[in-house]
């Protein structure tokens, strides 16, 4: 009896851990050069698959502060192709391969996608030659990236996990993603670049938690810089994520993709949304880990 008990305990423990997703912030920036806050990417575990959510500047060296090697990521969705949002792919696709990767990335991206990847490795054409040959002698077939241009309502399922692309509003681009994450028990959303979006509001629907991007600028800046009120105007501002969090309520709120405008801080940025809001909300910051299971715990990579 004692060991039956035991066995049950176990196989109840293995599957409690295998509902879990696993997210870090690699990058919580915005195309701002800031050593503590690199450009946009996330990484989200599920039981051994790794998924990453854009690969925006040094989101390859964030994966080394994590312990993660470059040829363990296997499938990258892009939101759209800003660069802050792709400027460390090269380093994944190149290095990952120096780390004989054992097959071709799966991306996952927006009209253009195909074009930037195949850009990117003729950019690297002198470098793959030389590598190809001994003593390395690097399959060039692992450069080759399977490449799937994904529309709203795309779904890909992969080992319990399913993944939802719909359409955001970032204009001028056409074609700007979010996703929604989820498996049996748990559901989470990644709102990429947007403002206000009724489509995201209803993909996000009481999901656990919401990664959600932020813009700050204040009135003075706003009316002097007319260049400040174009670019808040395709981004998502306090008030308004305070209107979508009390709509969606989301167990948790993480604020990406930090924008300030004027230099007001991430106190205040928070402080000004929870005037608005009772539910939890916290500003994300690179190496920030979040398992999302019963109870959401939020701890910090340690870095090397």
């Amino acid at each position: 009896m004692r060991k039956f008990v035991f066995l049950f305990l176990i196989i109840l423990s293995t599957n409690i851990y295998a509902d879990i997703i696993k997210i870090t912030i690699l990058g919580s920036g915005t195309p701002r050069v800031n050593i503590d806050r690199f450009s946009q990417s996330i990484l989200v575990e599920h039981k051994n698959d790794k998924f990453l959510f854009d690969a925006g500047r040094g989101a390859l060296l964030r994966l080394n502060q994590s312990n993660i090697y470059p040829h363990e990521i296997d499938n990258i969705f892009f939101t759209h192709l800003h660069s802050d949002h792709i400027l460390g792919f090269s380093d994944i696709l190149m290095t990952g391969w120096i780390y004989h990767r054992p097959s071709p990335l799966n991306v996952f991206g927006p009209k253009g996608t195909r074009n930037f990847i195949d850009s990117t490795v003729k950019a690297f054409e002198e470098d793959i030659k030389v590598r190809s040959m001994a003593p390395e002698e690097l399959d060039k077939n692992n450069l080759k990236a399977n490449i799937k241009i994904i529309s709203d309502g795309y779904v890909h399922k992969e080992n319990g996990l399913t993944i939802e692309a719909f359409s955001v509003k970032h204009e001028p681009f056409t074609d700007a993603f979010g996703f929604k994450i989820s498996n049996n028990n748990y559901c989470m959303v990644i709102s990429g670049d947007t403002t206000y979006s009724e489509k995201l509001l209803e993909k996000a629907k009481n999901c656990d938690l919401l990664i959600h991007e932020i813009a700050h600028a204040s009135e003075h800046t706003l009316k002097k810089y007319p260049k400040a009120k174009g670019v808040i105007s395709y981004h998502t501002d306090t008030q308004q994520i305070s209107k979508i969090i009390n709509t969606v309520k989301p167990r948790l709120t993480i604020l990406n993709h930090v924008l300030s405008l004027d230099g007001t801080s991430d106190n205040e940025i928070l402080k000004q949304i929870k005037k608005n809001t009772s539910h939890e909300v916290i500003i994300a910051k690179d190496l920030m880990s979040i398992d999302l299971k019963k109870e959401i715990y939020i701890y910090k990579q340690k870095k090397l």
